[in-house]
């Protein structure tokens, strides 16, 4: 099959691990607002629906040493962890919010404000339950007159 050919190849599921279902869904459904699809404690799951791909969590029966560090990630200068992180985009207008929230409920924050990211999206990196490393950002249809946040 030559490479320019369409695939129907997908990954659907990325599977993480946590100490903590509720504290994880705190973070990702109450103040990250993800689309949540499945929760079971007896069965010790979390799952997220996100344009056909899922992102779910368990529970394994022992405990599972959380992140430390901030990840390498390549928007932002500070991360010096190569493991695995993602980015949440949340929607320009409740960008704002989705800060004050995670500040509110005291998730740790890489800085105190969300900051312009390659001349294109504010970005604000911050760690879940399990110290993974989460770009939060939104892309606004157009570049601000001051790429300084407002809170600053």
């Amino acid at each position: 099959m030559a490479v320019d050919e369409p695939r129907n190849v997908n990954v659907r599921f990325v599977y993480n691990f946590c100490n903590d279902l509720a504290a994880m869904r705190r973070f990702y459904t109450d103040l990250l607002g993800l689309a949540e699809v499945a929760y079971s404690e007896e069965h010790r799951y979390l799952c997220y629906q996100s344009e056909g791909f899922q992102f779910m969590f368990f529970r394994p029966d022992a405990d599972v040493p959380p992140h430390e560090g901030w990840a390498d990630q390549p928007a932002y200068d500070g991360g010096t962890t190569f493991v695995t992180s993602w980015s949440v985009e949340v929607p320009a207008e409740e960008f704002a919010a989705t800060v004050a929230r995670l500040r509110e409920a005291g998730a740790a924050c890489f800085a105190a404000e969300p900051d312009w990211r390659v001349d294109s999206y504010w970005g604000f990196t911050v760690k879940d339950p399990m110290g993974n490393t989460v770009e939060v950002y939104a892309a606004p249809e157009e570049r601000p007159a001051s790429t300084t946040w407002p809170g600053k």
